[in-house]
C-alpha cells in the first residue's frame, strides 16, 4: 500500500440521566454559497428505513449549517466537491481500528489522500440501551430508531468533520470533541454539534465557502468602479 494510515475514532462515552424531548430550530447556514459533498454508502448492519433516513437527516442538519450539503442517493455528481465512502459495518470497524477501537462508534481512516469512514451500529444502540433512562423513555420501536439513529447521525457527522477538516485532531468543545456524554448526544442545543471558529475558517477556506455579511460580487465590482471614477 502506498501511503501512510492514519486513523481517527469517535468515542460516546454514555452517562445516565434523563431524556428529553429532541426539536431543532436552526438557522439556515451562514455562507452565500454550499459546496456538494456526495456519500457513498455501504450498509452490513441492521439498520431500518427510518433509522437510516434520521442519521441522513440529522448529519445533513449539521452539516449543512455549516455551508455543507451532503448527498446521499444516486451516483456522485460531477458537481460533488467531495466523495466520502461510509461504511455501516461493526465488524470491518473493528478489524479496521483493532484493540483501540474496542468501544468507539465511528472510525475515519486516513490512507494517503483518501478517506473512509466506519460506523458501527449495532454498538450504537447497544450503548444506548445501556442505559435505564433510555429504556424508560422509549415506549416504541419507532422512538428507539429514531433515538438511535440521531446517535448515529451523529457520530457520522463527527466522522465527517475529520475527512472534511483533512485532521484526526480533535477539539475541546462542540462536534469535534472525542467523548459526548449522553446529554450532548441527544441533546437540542446546537452548541454541542457546533465547529470551533478555527474549524469553521479552515472549512471556508477550503470549499470556498462566502459569509452572508461579506459584500457580493456585484457589490465589490460596483465600489471599485466608483473608486475608479474618482
Amino acid at each position: 500500500m502506498v501511503g501512510s494510515i492514519r486513523k481517527a475514532v469517535a468515542i460516546a462515552a454514555l452517562a445516565c440521566g434523563a431524556l428529553q424531548g429532541v426539536g431543532f430550530a436552526d438557522p439556515s447556514h451562514r455562507y452565500r454559497n454550499t459546496a456538494s459533498v456526495c456519500i457513498h454508502l455501504t450498509i452490513a448492519d441492521h439498520l431500518s428505513g427510518a433509522a437510516l433516513n434520521t442519521v441522513k437527516e440529522e448529519a445533513s442538519r449539521i452539516w449543512i449549517r455549516q455551508g455543507i450539503a451532503l448527498t446521499w442517493t444516486g451516483p456522485a455528481a460531477e458537481t460533488c466537491r467531495a466523495v466520502v465512502p461510509i461504511i455501516f459495518d461493526a465488524s470491518e470497524l473493528l478489524t479496521q481500528g483493532g484493540r483501540s477501537s474496542a468501544d468507539a462508534l465511528g472510525l475515519t481512516v486516513f490512507l494517503g489522500r483518501a478517506q473512509t469512514i466506519y460506523v458501527s451500529a449495532p454498538r450504537a444502540f447497544k450503548m444506548l440501551g445501556q442505559t435505564s433512562a433510555f429504556d424508560q423513555a422509549v415506549a416504541t420501536q419507532g422512538e428507539r430508531d429514531y433515538r438511535g439513529g440521531l446517535l448515529i447521525g451523529r457520530v457520522v457527522a463527527h466522522e465527517l468533520g475529520h475527512v472534511l477538516l483533512t485532521t484526526t485532531a480533535h477539539s475541546q468543545t462542540g462536534l469535534m470533541r472525542p467523548v459526548f456524554g449522553l446529554r450532548d448526544v441527544l441533546s437540542t442545543d446546537s452548541a454541542t454539534t457546533e465547529l470551533s471558529p478555527i474549524e469553521t475558517n479552515r472549512l471556508a477556506m477550503r470549499f470556498s465557502l462566502i459569509p452572508l455579511d461579506s459584500p457580493s460580487n456585484e457589490r465589490s465590482v460596483l465600489a471599485r468602479s466608483d473608486l475608479a471614477k474618482r
